[in-house]
């Protein structure tokens, strides 16, 4: 099963472009199979999530959320529904941590190093299920370093806001979830493959090379954030990623070996 773990929509996350069923459409439209709706300290309703299985069958839909913590890191929580993460924004890591395990859920710490340098968490002593690994061609190795830290699983989501992007990675799942809390164990076990669309990745790159060139060259020219926002109307912490030298190119990871037929 082809599934993308991360994945946002306009109807709950003011980042988003794209609506719920667009986001289906277009995932199923690439060949996957599921998606999670991970939306910013939000669940998508449960009631809807029916809904859109049952109006995309064999397509299949599942409930999480992302969690920002006290400590400005980003997590993705799926297995279980808690009010709490949606009403008290800003829970500090070790709290989301202690309660996603009593839970059973699954928790993967999100794009790192996507704000700044360092991680502001303590991974070793409160380790994750899984890490992300599919955010830039930057600090894959300080990535690979927290993955033998925390003892964690890589995964691969597209953390997709709009139909371009979602499902330009995935997870391959090694048997067919049920619900929630079954993909949450599959998850937990890793029992999946970390994969990507290669020849989309490539076409998707095309406009972060060109950012990277006018970034830096504006910042040859003394310019700053405020300046590149104004002239491209783009979020500035575009600018600041480049400018303390990382890269905003996706890495490419290659598609599924299909193992067979899922169970």
């Amino acid at each position: 099963m082809k599934i993308d773990c991360h994945v946002h929509a306009k109807e709950r996350s003011a980042c988003a472009v794209d609506c719920e069923e667009d986001m289906v459409r277009a995932a199923a439209g690439y060949g996957l199979d599921g998606l999670v709706f991970t939306d910013h300290d939000k669940y998508i309703a449960r009631e809807r999530v029916e809904e859109l299985n049952k109006k995309f069958a064999p397509f299949r839909v599942f409930q999480g959320i992302e969690v920002n913590t006290a400590e400005k890191e980003e997590f993705v929580v799926i297995g279980f529904q808690e009010p709490s993460l949606e009403k008290n924004p800003g829970w500090k890591y070790a709290d989301l941590h202690a309660l996603v395990r009593a839970r059973g859920g699954f928790l993967a710490l999100a794009h790192p190093f996507r704000y700044r340098k360092e991680l502001l968490v303590d991974i070793k002593a409160y380790p994750p299920d899984a890490i992300e690994i599919s955010f830039s061609v930057s600090n894959q190795d300080k990535i690979k370093e927290l993955l033998r830290l925390a003892n964690a699983h890589p995964i691969s989501n597209s953390d997709g806001h709009r139909v371009l992007n979602v499902g330009m990675y995935y997870s391959y799942l090694h048997s067919i979830p049920k619900d929630e809390a079954e993909l949450a164990a599959l998850l937990k076990k890793g029992a999946y493959d970390c994969c990507g669309m290669p020849e989309r990745l490539k076409k998707i790159n095309e406009e972060p090379v060109k950012l990277e060139k006018l970034v830096r060259q504006m910042i040859a020219e003394d310019r700053d954030r405020e300046y590149y926002h104004k002239v491209t109307g783009n979020m500035p912490t575009l600018f600041d990623r480049i400018q303390r030298g990382d890269s905003i190119l996706k890495p490419t990871l290659p598609e599924a070996k299909v193992r067979g037929k899922a169970n």
